[in-house]
């Protein structure tokens, strides 16, 4: 694969301090780059660098093989797009005419758009869904409008290399996926070279096929996402305790954050027992730590994701070695956990012969009275041959509590909890 952008030794400073010294860098031809790192890392000075925007002081930018600085402004214009991350319109323009600003690189001085002109830009509208606007104001669009009336205007310059600084910083989950599968959209079906700034992540490893992680002014870290987005080099550049797993959908790398606040909270009385594995039980801790109650696990392996978190917050597990059945010992081990807890959480996780006995303790809680609350599982990977399947009919038909996903699981706990608290005050 030939690069289309390169930097080498490049090194630039702002009059208050040095970015880069030494800097060596490359954008491939056709991949989606994500660039992630710290604030004041470089990134959106690296992408001005790239662009021709901010000329190093030594070393030097190639595109295509030849000295950036040998383009004129439109020849770059026509070779590399930018997106930037927020524009201010001073004038009342039209999203048509913020589009075909797209062709000025290839209008003579004073000149009007022609035909072809318009056409591109047409079909750069068409393709970033924004059919229909064209006769809007920019600045009566929603963030997420703006933003894709930007990349229209950026596909209008018909350039190969698209570069965008945080393009879903402003934007809401579903507007950030949105800009994302665009950009994998363009990619594909016009061929763009994509480089894009992105301090989410999770979505810059999912959308991206390599990664570059910049810390104070150097590339830490280069390569496809799994190699990257590590947990030792998430510990050393962005300080913070994480855990990462693998996304089961797309198997992306995905960061879980352990905030410094969660190991240091101190616990209610009141302690949920979660039967998790495979990641099931992340979100779970997070947010029952954080409303104040003791947590246990188990029975969950040795170096899965759950038995991570739970060495670094410190919590009551109970394991069995990597890949193995759940041992009569580790069982016993969760049977205590569960008689020491107030209440069970059964999370979705993938059922097989060596955690069923997940599910049979479970059951044996709920047949002791203790309350259990189980979320929902379709069982699409069902390994028991039913077995699975009749323990959660089970668990239904003798009164555990089913729950769709995580957003009731704390008022779900709560109203478990008010009941219990109602007979003890009638009795006090």
């Amino acid at each position: 694969m030939s690069s289309t952008i390169s930097l080498e030794g490049v090194w630039f400073r702002y009059p208050e301090r040095q970015i880069f010294a030494d800097l060596n860098f490359s954008l491939e031809k056709g991949e989606i780059l994500g660039l992630i790192g710290p604030n004041s890392s470089g990134k959106t000075t690296l992408l001005k660098i790239m662009a021709g925007l901010l000329p190093p002081q030594k070393g030097r930018v190639l595109l295509n093989g030849q000295d950036l600085r040998s383009f004129s402004r439109a020849q770059v214009a026509r070779h590399i797009a930018v997106v930037p991350q927020e524009v201010d319109m001073p004038f009342s323009f039209t999203v048509a005419e913020i589009v075909l600003m797209g062709r000025a690189p290839y209008l003579k001085r004073l000149g009007w758009e022609k035909a072809h002109d318009l056409k591109v830009a047409q079909e750069a509208i068409a393709l970033t869904d924004v059919a229909g606007l064209e006769n809007r104001f920019f600045w009566e669009l929603s963030q997420g409008e703006k933003q894709r009336v930007l990349i229209a205007r950026a596909l209008a310059q018909e350039a190969q290399v698209l570069l965008l600084d945080e393009p879903t910083s402003h934007l809401d989950l579903n507007h950030q996926i949105e800009i994302n599968e665009l950009m994998q959209r363009l990619n594909s079906e016009k061929k763009l070279t994509v480089f894009h700034i992105s301090h989410d992540l999770n979505l810059a490893a999912e959308f991206s096929h390599r990664l570059v992680l910049l810390h104070q002014g150097a590339v830490y870290a280069k390569g496809r996402p799994e190699e990257v987005l590590t947990e030792e080099n998430i510990r050393r550049v962005y300080e913070m305790e994480v855990v990462i797993e693998k996304n089961p959908f797309s198997g992306a790398p995905r960061v879980l954050a352990i905030g410094s606040s969660l190991q240091s909270i101190q616990p209610e009385k009141r302690t949920i027992h979660l039967i998790c594995g495979e990641g099931s039980g992340a979100n779970s801790v997070r947010r029952l730590l954080l409303r104040g109650y003791r947590v246990s696990l188990g029975v969950i392996n040795i170096g899965d994701t759950d038995q991570k978190i739970g060495q670094i917050l410190n919590l009551p597990m109970a394991l069995e070695e990597p890949f193995s059945a759940i041992s009569a010992r580790a069982f016993q081990e969760n049977q205590r956990l569960v008689s020491q807890a107030d209440l069970v959480v059964v999370e979705r996780f993938h059922i097989g012969p060596g955690n069923l006995a997940n599910l049979q303790l479970a059951l044996e809680a709920l047949r002791k009275k203790k309350p259990v609350i189980v979320l929902e599982n379709k069982l699409n990977f069902d390994f028991t041959g039913g077995e699975a399947q009749k323990y959660y009919g089970r668990l239904q038909e003798e009164g555990a509590i089913f729950i769709p996903d995580h957003s009731r699981l704390l008022e779900e706990i709560e109203k478990v909890f008010k009941r219990k608290k109602m007979p003890e005050e009638a009795r006090a």
